[in-house]
């Protein structure tokens, strides 16, 4: 067997690990990942190998010496520029005329390499793809197939798109015939380009399903995991010669002392702590779960917390360095120093006496809640603080090149989060239009105006909601929230210079734009006595003459508008329009009008129904688009603002019993007959595998649904991957709640039987 292994990663999202160091040498337990990789190809019965490096190169080939290393010939061939995986790999294997393995340098395995190679020789493939399952698929490529053919592919989903969880691992056995696919020296990805190639040649492209150990080392947390899973002996690997721990030491069964290192018997360890060679750790000094790298230095009486101390960083007497914080290599701490969670120190930085460091030296960035279907929240001014708002603004700067719409709700605490946010994206050279104090729905017309992409809306009570969207109040592209979310945690900001800040635009036009659209909508007269409810008090100060505008002198009837603005209801006498309703009443009367109308893809699929008796469409778009698919939807419904404005939606439907000589109970009364509910349900495992369990039918871009008997039930994860929203419809005897309940009690079923392992 003949092997290339790809080691020219610069792993920026381990940084400071990798600023001086190629990441196939990052230590784990003192040896690099790459010596363990070559270890389990020489196991597996590989005789030579092409290492194919770039970044820092030159001191992979230092390591690897004479060219003969752990039993193997191994040479390195370099890329001059980039050539993506394939690239360098057809560059590194020039001179192999059979079937070679693929595996990368820096993830650590120890899967069955020579039993992967033998089933790929014996099912004719052109191409085998190592894939495992795993809890949380959406860093990774997600493969689409059965019985050990690939027919697709989806990268780096949502939970939201997620169809199962193999994964891509990166390590393949390909034939000579795929690697003529690949063009010289120009960049070319097997996932991206060379595998759908052969799809769409008819390739035969196969994967080999393991159940070995797998760890792609791509940030902090999995390099520490993997640490963990070393000393506990859930990789099948041979570690670096240890020290004989001290009877009298408070040391626990997973510490690994390296040898060379010193340990003192005054000190505490406990958790996987690891020591590496050289390393000192002095009386008094507490460790929990924490990695100390060669030669590091660890004063008296300090305490190390979850975390990571890199080759020759010094901890002054007394310091503290707490849960996922990074000390770089060279680094000083001083005396009684502390260095919150999730902070990293840069290589060779120092850190003054008694100092209390709350962010990252270099770039900000310590991790911050995940976006979620209700935007960016926690805690006012303890989670989400000035501060962070301004890290949040300067992530936004990187996901448009137009100006951005913000605006705030009422009060102090709000006023100040939206003037950071707007500092924020200044501050990254991107331009800001301040709204003032209007409501989101008000903030879209204005953002429409003003050409703004991405708009902005935050509400701060006892809890700050940041709310981040598209134009037109849609979902942000899957693309978007990852660079967002990268741009936030990592400290990976565009920084304008002094002359090059952004304009900020203080648009006090909002309210007044808003009213001339509420003006031209509420130009007919109502039968009906309308009063307006809402608990946002800027929504009944701009929408209550609209509602005295259309009134009437009839049956009393009431609009009441949720606090967002999004959404409403109409109740009059024992008739109630719910939301969904609502909706379904607007789409009938856009369709009688001739107009089309744009739906998120969980709404209930009666809307169909109610737009096809005027002959016209319902347009779905997702809550997480990986592609543009659905772009024509979201380009309808960026124009058709109504659909996400209560009040309008509210207003629309009133125009339309008006005109037709409806009563609210008629109006019920002529659209589709079913019943609808919706809840969320939150699971304590990936809720794809619950999905899998349920044996629910993916839908083909987001989530999946259970058709039985006239009933339907979509299924869709969060963002965050916590649960799965139910939307239930029942066009039968069975109510949408009952529906629900059902659906929610084989959820726990699963989810039980997953804990389990049943």
């Amino acid at each position: 067997m003949k092997a290339v292994i790809l080691a020219g990663g610069e792993g920026t999202r381990l940084r400071p690990l990798t600023c001086d160091l190629p990441k196939p040498l990052v230590p784990i337990c003192g040896k690099p990942v790459l010596q363990y990789i070559i270890e389990q190809l020489g196991k597996s019965g590989c005789t030579e190998a092409a290492a194919a490096v770039r970044y820092k190169g030159a001191k992979i080939e230092e390591f690897l010496g004479d060219g003969r290393f752990g039993g193997l010939r191994i040479f390195v061939s370099y890329e001059d520029t980039p050539l993506g995986t394939a690239g360098c790999v057809k560059k590194a294997a020039a001179d192999f005329s059979e079937d070679i393995l693929i595996i990368s340098g820096d993830a650590m395995c120890d899967f069955d390499l020579a039993a992967m190679y033998e089933h790929h020789k014996r099912s004719g493939n052109a191409a085998t793809i190592a894939v495992i399952s795993v809890d949380d698929p959406r860093e990774y490529g997600v493969i689409i197939g059965e019985n050990g053919t690939v027919t697709g592919f989806c990268e780096k989903p949502s939970f939201v798109n997620c169809r199962n969880d193999l994964v891509n691992t990166g390590i393949y056995v390909v034939s000579p015939a795929v690697l003529g696919l690949i063009g010289n020296g120009k960049p070319v990805d097997f996932a991206k380009e060379v595998f759908p190639e052969m799809l769409k040649r008819g390739m035969k492209l196969g994967y080999y399903e393991e159940n070995g150990y797998w760890c792609d080392i791509g940030d902090i947390p999995a390099y520490k995991r993997c640490s963990a899973d070393l000393i506990n002996g859930k990789i099948r690997a041979v570690l670096p010669e240890c020290e004989q721990k001290d009877k009298e030491c408070e040391i626990s069964r997973e510490t690994f002392i390296a040898k060379g290192a010193y340990f003192s018997p005054k000190a505490l360890s406990k958790g996987c702590t690891s020591i590496g060679s050289g390393a000192y750790v002095s009386d008094g000094a507490k460790l929990s779960s924490a990695i100390v790298m060669d030669g590091a230095f660890v004063g008296e009486d300090v305490t190390l917390n979850d975390c990571i101390v890199c080759c020759g960083a010094k901890i002054g007497t007394g310091a503290a360095v707490y849960e996922n914080a990074v000390i770089g290599e060279g680094a000083v701490i001083g005396e009684h120093a502390v260095i919150k969670g999730g902070v990293r120190i840069w290589n060779n930085k120092r850190i003054g006496k008694g100092v209390t460091v709350e962010s990252d030296v270099k770039y900000g960035g310590i991790t911050v809640p995940e976006l979620s279907e209700d935007g960016i929240s926690g805690a006012t001014n303890t989670v989400i603080t000035p501060g962070f708002a301004v890290k949040i603004g300067c992530a936004l700067a990187k996901i448009t090149d137009s100006c951005i719409a913000v605006s705030c709700s009422e009060g102090s605490a709000s006023e100040s989060i939206k003037y950071a946010l707007i500092s924020g994206i200044s501050s990254s050279g991107k331009c800001a239009a301040d709204c003032g104090e209007v409501p989101l729905t008000v903030l879209a017309h204005s953002a429409k105006l003003l050409g703004a992409d991405i708009i902005t809306h935050i509400s701060s009570k006892e809890r700050t909601r940041i709310m981040i969207y598209s134009a037109g109040i849609l979902p942000l592209k899957r693309v978007k929230e990852r660079i967002l979310h990268g741009a936030v945690t990592r400290g990976e900001y565009m920084t304008a210079g002094w002359d090059s800040f952004g304009e900020i635009y203080r648009f006090s036009g909002a309210e007044k734009l808003y009213t001339a659209e509420l003006d031209r909508l509420s130009g007919f007269r109502s039968p009906f006595d309308v009063r307006l409810l809402s608990s946002c008090s800027a929504i009944k100060q701009i929408c209550r003459s609209f509602a005295q505008k259309i009134s009437g002198e009839g049956e009393k009837l009431t609009i009441t508008v949720s606090e967002t603005g999004d959404t409403a209801y109409i109740s009059s006498g024992d008739t109630r329009i719910d939301p969904v309703s609502l909706t379904l009443a607007v789409c009938a009367y856009e369709a009688k009008l001739g107009n089309d109308t744009a739906l998120p893809f969980s709404f209930p699929h009666t809307a169909e129904t109610a737009a096809e008796q005027y002959g016209k469409n319902i347009l779905r778009y997702y809550a997480s688009s990986m592609d543009d698919s659905d772009e024509e939807a979201r380009k309808l419904a960026a124009e058709q603002l109504y659909m996400r404005d209560g009040f309008i939606m509210a207003l629309k439907a009133l125009r339309y019993m008006t005109d037709s000589g409806m009563t609210p109970a008629e109006l019920i009364a002529s659209l589709p007959k079913s019943s609808t509910a919706g809840r969320f349900i939150r699971v304590s495992c990936p809720p794809q595998r619950v999905l899998g369990r349920l044996k629910a039918v993916p839908e083909e871009n987001e989530g999946a649904v259970i058709v039985e008997d006239g009933e339907r039930v979509f299924l869709r994860p969060d963002k965050r991957g916590t649960g799965i929203f139910l939307y239930a419809e029942s066009f039968g005897t069975e109510t949408a709640a009952s529906l629900c309940d059902r659906t929610e009690k084989m959820i726990r079923n699963a989810v039980s039987s997953l804990k389990h392992g049943i």
